[in-house]
């Protein structure tokens, strides 16, 4: 639960990160559609649905791919969808923040 109150939070900060500095009008609408589809996949996480967390990871995986392959307008734009997106992958792919503190198996 609180790993998917942290990928709502994370998509957040992604969404409003988009308006707070430089970024290439590609980089600018990737940031706040992947910020409203990451708080939207946490929120049906933290509803019951239980396939969310991957959409979560998925969208933590374009953000990282995007940064790499696309130009940025501003260092800030490439680190800040580099470590968001990494967060938001590992939370996804966590079933709950718990798991790795036990070293529990994901199971699918």
């Amino acid at each position: 639960m609180r790993a998917r109150a942290i990928n709502a939070a994370l998509g957040f900060w992604l969404f409003w990160s988009a308006f707070l500095w430089p970024h290439t009008p590609r980089q600018f609408h990737n940031a706040w559609i992947v910020g409203a589809l990451a708080v939207t996949a946490a929120l049906a996480g933290l509803g019951g649905l239980k396939g969310a967390r991957f959409f979560n990871a998925a969208l933590g995986g374009w953000l990282i791919i995007s940064a790499l392959l696309w130009p940025i307008a501003h260092p800030a734009t490439f680190w800040n969808h580099v470590l968001v997106g990494l967060f938001l992958a590992a939370l996804g792919l966590a079933p709950d923040l718990g798991a790795w503190r036990r070293r529990t198996p994901v199971r699918i």
